[in-house]
């Protein structure tokens, strides 16, 4: 009951901004008198960010007991950056540090090294006896740190604490980050569940934590509410109408809800609500009911002015129509037709899907010479990429798509090819589909992708080396030293660290074929350090544009959080690097991702940086981002959100956020292209 005694006596009133700022936290007066200056040009202080830099854990461990506060806070915040388990006791040991910014970084590195052992410690630290609320930031991360580690005993007690007053911003907040981080671990409570709800229901409830709140009845897995619950979600979507940020997440979580109060909220807000994210949030989560009564929510929606709605719209009935409309879908096109091309491609994917060969041949065929058409007229390569995967829902396309697919000049067009291959060498029907043919076509999937990582292109690599695994194929049965050769062959001339995703993908592959254990992934020395002269010039009042054919967009960075990444951002755009490059993900309601050298998710530079944790978190809009494909991978690849993404918090680099021009931000769509990257010092 230990939690519960320090959650009790911890409900101050003081509502500190510091905690979950929008902006790195400023240290307070009291431990910037104690001697914290995260100065980057002091010598001492490039030297422990060094550290990190070059995981140089023993070297960390030796700073932890520094008679300089500035060097022991850094050194334990490295410590979320490189989650060694080897460090715990010893991070452990700051909990109890003099200065309060010393224990929050200990406390924030031990949740982020997640391990069972960093549960008692951070307990035993929570500051209970805090009659004035002095104390409420460092508790509010020990609560978070604890749903990253601890037990369902400590969740109980966590969950069953409900005297605290909506004046107890921090406390609710943290209580609420708890809480979610435990359902991202599928620990999961009635108690806690039942809890999240009445935050989300109580408007007095400040906006973060109901926003946590929502969150986890959003991501949690196994949480399904009931007939009830999902009426007091209802009130609590009702209550949000100055939050879209609550409301997206809770659409989501009424999305998980097949009941009567879940369907009469989204299907009453779907035409009123303003704010395109929720709209979106709002169709997808739809999918849950009826077909015959969503599919006339959903419809109108597909000519929506906001493009993010109308390929929304039309991605529900690719992943929600039947049969029985296959015939409709593409048949919206022919009287739309000045609709976005992404959208027709989804409405022509949705009927390709269902439309029969045997029933309805001769809209089956006229849909395929549709979508070939589209792929010929597209002068944009993510419209010809979509028609590739649109032509994959008949696998019998196969031929053609690798014939266009792998002759494209573009990168992404080749890495779609290949993707939609994959995708039919993984049907579940795959012999039932091909009949007596499956043995020629199985042949020719395997020679298709032999002939991509021959070639060695990383993104086709990255596919063929997955289609290679397709288990109903057992493509073991090619297994022979000449074949496994040509794979050897070709993991040896890709180029580490630039090529790492490939590598990964295909040296599992190989395993998979001499039926061994999966490979770890490669270990990347430090090949890049921190650029400290790039750094001499920025400022606070420093701020990078990022211009687009739609508007500038206009970032502040965070250099005290990630210097190694901010440097590398300002390196590439002062080289003129970003000019010309596109944005070649976008995912609505998620992100938007530039910065590739080869458009397709897959380019990279000949270098790495690393992963770098710091106090700020994902909890709203215009947050920039550092693509990677693992722990210290990343290089020239950035996103920015569209909204709060609090599961990316942790595991990707945060270096800045927007300034203005989020409305460019959510206009952005794949093959936009960025004209320029300056710095204004």
């Amino acid at each position: 009951m230990r939690i519960f005694f320090w959650l009790r006596c911890f409900c101050g009133s003081l509502v500190c901004s510091l905690l979950f700022a929008c902006t790195p936290p400023e240290l307070s007066e009291k431990n910037a008198a104690a001697g914290i200056n995260l100065d980057l040009q002091n010598p001492l202080v490039r030297k422990l960010y060094d550290f990190r830099d070059e995981r140089k854990v023993d070297s960390l461990l030796n700073y932890l007991d520094d008679a300089d506060p500035t060097l022991r806070y850094l050194a334990a915040l490295s410590f979320a950056s490189i989650p060694d388990s080897g460090a715990i006791s010893q991070v452990a040991g700051l909990l109890g540090d003099e200065v309060e910014d010393v224990r929050i970084a200990a406390a924030f590195a031990l949740g982020q090294i997640g391990k069972a052992a960093c549960e008692k410690p951070l307990i035993d630290a929570f500051m209970a006896d805090d009659p004035m609320s002095e104390h409420q930031r460092f508790n509010a991360i020990v609560l978070e740190a604890v749903g990253k580690c601890g037990s369902l005993a400590s969740l109980r007690n966590i969950a069953t604490v409900t005297t605290y007053k909506p004046a107890d911003t921090l406390l609710l907040e943290g209580q609420c980050r708890a809480v979610y981080r435990y359902g991202l671990r599928d620990s999961i409570l009635p108690v806690a569940t039942q809890l999240m709800i009445s935050y989300v229901a109580n408007e007095r409830i400040p906006v973060p934590a109901r926003l946590m709140a929502a969150h986890y009845l959003a991501r949690s897995k196994n949480v399904r509410p009931d007939s009830a619950q999902a009426k007091e979600i209802a009130a609590g979507f009702v209550r949000a109408r100055n939050s879209p940020e609550v409301r997206m997440a809770l659409a989501t979580a009424l999305g998980k809800s097949q009941t009567e109060p879940a369907f009469a909220m989204l299907s009453k807000v779907i035409a009123s609500e303003q704010d395109w994210r929720v709209k979106c949030n709002i169709i997808n989560a739809l999918s849950i009911f009826e077909y015959d009564t969503v599919r006339a929510l959903v419809t109108p929606f597909i000519t929506h002015k906001n493009q993010h709605i109308s390929l929304a719209a039309a991605e529900f009935f690719i992943r929600n129509g039947q049969v029985k409309d296959g015939d409709y879908y593409w048949r919206i096109t022919r009287d739309h037709p000045d609709m976005p091309m992404a959208t027709q491609i989804a409405l022509f994917r949705a009927s390709n899907k269902l439309l029969s060969v045997r029933n309805q041949p001769e809209s089956k065929f006229y849909v395929i010479d549709r979508i070939k058409a589209l792929y010929q007229q597209a002068g944009n390569p993510y419209d010809r990429a979509a028609c590739l995967h649109a032509l994959a829902e008949f696998g019998w396309n196969y031929r053609w798509i690798h014939d266009k697919g792998y002759t494209d000049p573009h990168p992404a067009v080749k890495t779609a090819a290949t993707e939609a291959l994959k995708s039919i060498a993984e049907l579940s029907n795959f012999y039932s589909i091909f009949g007596e043919n499956a043995r020629t076509v199985r042949r020719d999937l395997y020679y298709y992708f032999r002939e991509a990582i021959a070639g060695g292109d990383v993104g086709m690599i990255v596919a063929s080396s997955e289609g290679l695994q397709a288990e109903a194929l057992n493509y073991k049965s090619y297994r022979d030293t000449a074949r496994i050769g040509i794979l050897k062959e070709s993991l040896a001339k890709l180029k580490l660290p630039r090529d790492v995703e490939a590598y990964m993908a295909l040296d599992k592959t190989l395993a998979f074929f001499e039926e061994r254990p999966a490979p770890l992934k490669p270990v990347i020395p430090n090949n890049h350090p921190i650029d400290w002269e790039e750094m001499k010039k920025f400022s606070a009042r420093s701020t990078v544009t990022i211009a687009t054919g739609k508007g500038p967009i206009v970032l502040e960075l965070y250099p005290l959080w990630a210097p190694g990444s901010v440097a590398n951002l300002l390196r590439l755009a002062n080289s003129g690097f970003f000019n010309g490059k596109n944005f070649h993900r976008v995912v609505s309601n998620h992100v938007i991702q530039g910065g590739c050298p080869r458009g397709d998710g897959y380019g990279a530079l000949d270098y790495s940086i690393r992963t770098e944790i710091g106090l700020v978190w994902f909890d709203g809009a215009g947050y920039l981002g550092m693509a990677s494909a693992g722990p210290d991978t990343e290089g020239t690849q950035f996103f920015i959100t569209h909204s709060a993404r609090p599961h990316l918090d942790g595991k990707f680099t945060i270096f800045g956020k927007v300034r203005s021009g989020m409305e460019v931000v959510d206009q952005i769509q794949p093959g936009d292209q960025i004209t320029g990257v300056t710095v204004q010092y």
